[in-house]
């Protein structure tokens, strides 16, 4: 048996019509087909086993069904369920996802940026390593680019296509996690932070001292409760022994990675959550409730975020600046409100 690929001259053979009616089934015009002579293309294709070069068909048509997405750690399991998510809409919508992990290494995402670019993906969702993103990377891509962590609008007057801005209130929603811990009569609130450096950290940071009382003077970094780690297990596993000794009865985590780690090790040396200590993170995950003891956090509506971010990208005349719902979700890490579930 032949391992030749079957092309459109095959098809068209097999069918009794002209490669040109061919092409217009396979892409969708420009001219119509009668729906009896699609059906027998559509039938040659299945018998000839015909599959369509996508790459050939962006440079002839200069329009690709394939999008690029670039993410810093597809082992954060909120970033892979957010991949998840956008995979699956975008896959409704006709197009594949292009994914890629960065690895946290600017210099590997730097040449993905420039392989995605050069595959003429149709469009690029980007999760830098860096913040702000090195936007220049994308300068001339004409293409719609959406920076997925944002830390503030993106504004390239001189760019060839559309930039979108997804820009989340982190500051705001780790000062609600931290005043969650003060309704529930939590005193001494620690903060693990992200690494130094990063715009998303010191925004979590800065919410956590406002939502103790400060008056946006201080430093988060010379508050004897606030630690730094990645955003890893076992950066939380690290900080546990600190936080006890500091006599922590409550602690916002900046992620749900952290909080884990924090959780295992806190109860390795014999404590209890949440009778000694509360815990609560930023960006929870359907993991959460699934975890001993189940994670309080405070989520993103990734329905809704990838909903619009859909619409944003594929339509010219949308808002270039997209700002996601966020929501906390009471479980057993930290007391509940409701005396009875104590």
């Amino acid at each position: 048996m032949s391992s030749r690929l079957a092309t459109q001259s095959d098809v068209a053979r097999v069918a009794g019509t002209s490669t040109a009616v061919v092409s217009y089934v396979v892409n969708g015009g420009p001219r119509p087909v009668a729906s009896k002579t699609r059906e027998r293309v559509l039938a040659a294709i299945e018998k000839t086993g015909y599959r369509p070069n996508n790459a050939a068909r962006t440079l002839l048509t200069g329009k690709s069904s394939t999008l690029g997405m670039v993410i810093p750690d597809l082992t954060n399991p909120f970033l892979s369920h957010m991949v998840q998510c956008i995979e699956d809409k975008f896959f409704e919508l006709g197009y594949s996802l292009l994914i890629a992990d960065s690895h946290d290494d600017l210099a590997r995402e730097k040449r993905i940026i420039e392989t995605m670019i050069s595959q003429q993906v149709a469009g690029l969702i980007w999760y830098s390593v860096d913040q702000p993103s090195p936007v220049e990377l994308v300068k001339d891509m004409r293409q719609p680019v959406a920076f997925m962590n944002a830390c503030y609008p993106v504004k390239m007057l001189d760019a060839a296509g559309k930039r979108i801005s997804v820009l989340e209130d982190e500051c705001g929603a780790a000062a609600e996690l931290t005043s969650e811990l003060i309704e529930r009569g939590c005193t001494t609130i620690g903060h693990l932070g992200g690494p130094k450096g990063r715009i998303n950290s010191a925004e979590r940071s800065r919410g956590w001292l406002q939502a103790l009382g400060d008056d946006g003077s201080r430093n988060p970094d010379s508050h004897p409760l606030h630690l730094t780690a990645p955003y890893t297990h076992e950066g939380g596993w690290d900080a546990a022994e600190e936080f006890l000794r500091l006599g922590c009865d409550g602690i916002v985590a900046s992620n749900e990675m952290q909080a884990v780690g924090l959780m295992a090790h806190i109860a390795a040396l014999g404590h209890r959550i949440p009778e000694d200590v509360s815990i609560v993170a930023m960006h929870g995950t359907p993991h959460a409730a699934f975890y001993v003891p189940s994670l309080s956090a405070m989520h993103i509506d990734i329905e809704g975020l990838v909903n619009k971010l859909s619409i944003s990208l594929l339509k010219k005349d949308t808002p270039d600046t997209i700002v996601p719902s966020l929501y906390f979700v009471e479980r057993a890490s930290c007391f509940s409100r409701d005396i009875s579930k104590c």
